[in-house]
């Protein structure tokens, strides 16, 4: 038996709480392309200015919540679906 994917409704982003630390990003990506690459993630965390940071997720992104397990800064967080 394989292991059971869990899907969220959302994953709602507060960014004025991102530390800008991309653990989220690495985790993603360690998780879907087997490499700790920012640029391989699903989830995309843009530094506008030295502490303003815009999060958003590509199409690709299946609302795992890998990324919320890996936020140290409660800057994300998974919704569950009704």
């Amino acid at each position: 038996m394989g292991k059971k994917e869990v899907h969220f409704k959302e994953i709602k982003a507060y960014p004025e709480k991102c530390s800008g630390c991309i653990s989220c990003q690495l985790a993603c990506s360690f998780t879907y392309a087997k490499a700790f690459n920012p640029a391989k993630s699903r989830i995309i965390i843009n530094f506008v200015g030295d502490i303003e940071r815009k999060i958003s997720f590509t199409e690709q992104c299946i609302k795992c919540g890998t990324c919320v397990l890996y936020c140290n800064y409660e800057a994300l967080e998974a919704v569950k679906g009704s």
